[in-house]
């Protein structure tokens, strides 16, 4: 028998046995019969899974000793006290110029709590980090396959699960995440714009940007490309930069970066600016990308995905706190070079792609009901009983000597009230109250002199550190409480 050729009407597809009728959307290629094109893909629903994943990490119960000052310095802004100008909590540097780098973070973050509590605060970053990993899945697109994607991301997301907290570092990373984004073709420049001035007016990570861009031009160029696209986004990040002088705190914001060149001293003693140790989790997941990322490249050798590893992995090797953002510059570097592992590229749609998908928006729901439910802070790591009793004893006027979280604990507990004598921000303090700070809990000879030179009335201290062991020597300090974790000293 001899078959005879059919004419498809309008489309490629294959024939169905049934006539189309005119006008209906043509079946979609490789799919089942009666497939309709707004399913969801089966990438569409690995995606989803990701988003799952950072909505669970962004719903965790508030902690961050960083957050903590943001968020008391939300409320004073809502509080009608505007953006402050100087320090408005320590007693060794109150009065000082302080430059409110994260105002809009911390305008957020009190101006939600103002609405939904603490547990509005929750949501929001849970929103945020499931936005992030979603992006992070969208910049695994160059894997093509769905294997390699599903290792990029996996990796990345299990790295942000350690280190993706609520901070306004978080802003800096969605924005980083915008950049490769249009970097690699998946976003027009245009919305660099705003999302520059977000990120100008929330975090003062911002000149990574320009960073990462002239590094994957000069990689492009050393490919023998023209780096159009690279020079193209690079222009609208320098628009969206100078647009976000129109700030309350004016063009001193985008100076701000350069104001910490200057206080470098000062930052070595704050562990997330050393290098890394390697000693947790999050790190060694950080080593596993970089190793594949490493590998990848040597089987496929570009300039443009070798020199944004190389800037960020040293940046990473410098200081802990770059490595979470080092993780994201790998993605498109680990996705190009995983091209072509499995077959299967997740383009499939079918019912059961959209039941996936519904029941993933289900179990998002469920999800933020239960996790709210719960607890909105946890404060373990802070001696919430030891102020307590403190502050019964009238004694947190007396110039009570801590570590920087406490301070920053302090902080979100009084407020404007607070007489703290440090906490995170070494951007402000003296570089002599850093440097004692960090003197006093290493627990280095001539802590008798600092504790004089700012009249120490109480040492709040953790019971383990090495300051607890001499001042329990001392004949000048005597123990007045105590639990398993904290020790209260006053002088004898």
């Amino acid at each position: 028998m001899v078959s005879v050729p059919v004419r498809l009407e309008r489309s490629d597809a294959p024939r169905t046995g049934r006539r189309r009728r005119p006008g209906a959307p043509s079946p979609v290629v490789g799919a089942p019969t009666g497939t309709r094109r707004w399913w969801p893909t089966t990438s569409t629903v690995a995606g989803a899974g990701f988003a799952l994943w950072g909505l669970t990490v962004g719903l965790q119960p508030l902690h961050d000793n960083s957050f903590l000052t943001h968020l008391a310095t939300g409320r004073l802004i809502w509080d009608g006290g505007g953006i402050p100008r100087a320090d408005p909590y320590s007693f060794t540097a109150r009065g000082a110029p302080w430059v409110v780098q994260s105002w809009l973070a911390s305008a957020m973050y009190g101006g939600v709590e103002r609405v939904g509590g603490l547990g509005g605060v929750r949501l929001v970053n849970g929103l945020l980090v499931a936005l992030l990993a979603a992006l992070v899945w969208r910049l695994a697109r160059p894997a093509v396959e769905l294997p390699g994607r599903l290792v990029v991301t996996g990796l990345a997301v299990a790295v942000g699960t350690g280190l993706w907290v609520e901070r306004p570092l978080l802003f800096g990373l969605l924005g980083m995440a915008l950049l490769l984004l249009v970097a690699e073709g998946g976003l027009h420049p245009a919305w660099l714009v705003p999302g520059m001035w977000v990120w100008v007016n929330t975090h003062g990570s911002f000149p990574l940007a320009v960073v990462a861009l002239g590094a994957l031009a000069a990689g492009r160029r050393l490919d023998g490309e023209r780096p159009d696209r690279e020079l193209r986004a690079l222009g609208w990040t320098m628009v969206g930069i100078a647009a976000a002088a129109l700030n309350p705190l004016g063009p001193r914001l985008l100076a701000f970066p350069l104001e910490l060149l200057r206080r470098t001293d000062s930052f070595r003693t704050i562990v997330e600016w050393r290098p890394p140790t390697f000693d947790d989790p999050w790190q060694l997941l950080f080593l596993a990308q970089l190793l594949v990322a490493v590998v990848v490249l040597v089987r496929r050798p570009r300039w443009r995905r070798a020199l944004p590893l190389a800037v960020f992995a040293a940046l990473a090797l410098l200081g802990a706190r770059n490595v979470v953002t080092a993780s994201l510059v790998l993605v498109p570097t680990m996705a190009e070079g995983l091209r072509g592992l499995g077959t299967v590229t997740g383009e499939r749609r079918s019912r059961a792609t959209l039941a996936a998908t519904a029941t993933a928006a289900l179990v998002a729901v469920a999800l933020v009901a239960t996790s709210l439910a719960g607890p909105d802070t946890v404060l373990t790591a802070y001696p919430v009983r030891a102020v307590a009793w403190l502050d019964a004893k009238g004694l947190l006027d007396d110039h009570v000597i801590a570590p920087d979280y406490v301070g920053n604990y302090l902080e979100a507990r009084d407020g404007a009230r607070a007489e703290v004598f440090v906490d995170d921000r070494v951007d402000m303090y003296p570089e002599q109250v850093v440097a004692d700070a960090a003197a006093l809990l290493e627990g280095r000879p001539g802590w008798r002199a600092r504790l004089e030179r700012y009249d120490a009335g109480v040492v709040l201290w953790p019971r383990d550190e090495p300051l607890t062991t001499i001042l329990s020597a001392s004949s000048q300090w005597r123990r007045v409480w105590g639990d398993d974790q904290w020790v209260v000293f006053v002088p004898t």
